[in-house]
């Protein structure tokens, strides 16, 4: 028979799993903490499971899915996308191995940064890379789509001589708290933004919506465009971010899908790559994308690939 030791009494030392004998009864010893990890897997596997049932009809598909990406998964070579990225980043030029080096030595010395439970984007190796090239003069940053504030503190350590500007819905407002799971803890998430947001006193939060932009008249040298993915709202960031870009300035659009089947209004959509084409297609601007990420997962199958759009106007003809 299998018994369990008072919880209470684990220490330190049982930070490995392990059966243990004690007056001829079989002990399972591990921390806590993986209990609490595993009934929280086991929650979130069964509201999963829930969902799924919710729309049955779509549960053929999604097996279908799985199955291609477990195939195109063996078949990938991370290191011919790691080389296409070396070479979009050198046609920016800007240095993406200097970029990793300073971002690197950042996250050793704010571990929080590492421990948001969100996977990692080449982004910021992007913004790293930017703030390493001295031929780039960025002060003024706007930042549309504050999340929980880590970008924007991120933002304060790269560029230390530089103001950063952050704006986001209202937290009473519903779409704020619909959204990304919010509602579940609206307290514990608010709380944790505010923590990062406190971290620099360059960094400035306003709540608002970003429609609004259309009344600002300060300029930026750097704006990073991360609120709603989809029409009409990313549309109308992309256009009032290049009313406010300074002329030398750069924009940065997050999770640009280019041949997303499935579009919704906050998170996957084709929307920004429709809209910077049209604008290029003008004259108005150029933009490159680099790979938002480069594991197996997330980039393996072309269709469900996401890039980061990088920005710049073309000067106006006098």
């Amino acid at each position: 028979m299998l018994f369990f030791p008072d919880f209470n009494k684990i220490h330190a030392s049982h930070h490995i799993p392990h059966f243990k004998i004690i007056n001829n009864k079989l002990y399972f010893y591990c921390y806590v903490t993986i209990i609490n990890k595993v009934c929280s897997f086991s929650i979130y596997m069964i509201k999963k499971i829930l969902r799924n049932l919710k729309k049955p009809q779509k549960i053929p598909g999604k097996i279908l899915s799985k199955i291609e990406l477990a195939i195109n998964k063996k078949k990938y070579d991370k290191n011919l996308f790691i080389n296409k990225q070396d070479q979009i980043f050198k046609k920016l030029n800007l240095d993406r191995d200097l970029g990793q080096k300073k971002l690197t030595e950042i996250k050793k010395n704010y571990k929080a940064l590492n421990n948001r439970g969100i996977p990692f984007s080449e982004h910021e190796v992007l913004f790293s890379s930017l703030s390493c090239n001295s031929m780039l003069n960025i002060n003024e940053i706007l930042e549309i789509g504050t999340y929980d504030g880590a970008n924007a503190f991120l933002l304060s350590l790269l560029f230390k001589n530089s103001n950063i500007e952050t704006i986001d819905l209202e937290s009473n407002k519903d779409d704020f708290k619909n959204f990304y799971n919010r509602n579940d803890d609206i307290n514990k998430f608010l709380e944790l933004r505010n923590n990062y947001l406190s971290k620099s006193d360059r960094i400035s939060f306003n709540e608002i919506n970003s429609i609004n932009l259309i009344n600002y008249k300060k300029k930026y040298d750097l704006i990073w465009i991360d609120g709603a993915h989809g029409y009409p709202m990313v549309s109308m960031d992309i256009l009032n971010s290049i009313r406010l870009i300074n002329d030398q300035g750069i924009i940065m659009c997050d999770d640009v899908w280019i041949n997303n089947i499935v579009s919704d209004k906050m998170y996957s959509s084709v929307a920004a790559y429709e809209t910077l084409n049209e604008l290029k297609k003008e004259g108005l601007i150029n933009f490159d994308l680099i790979f938002k990420r480069l594991d197996a997962s997330s980039n393996c199958l072309e269709k469900k690939r996401k890039f980061v759009a990088v920005i710049s106007l073309i000067p106006k003809k006098k």
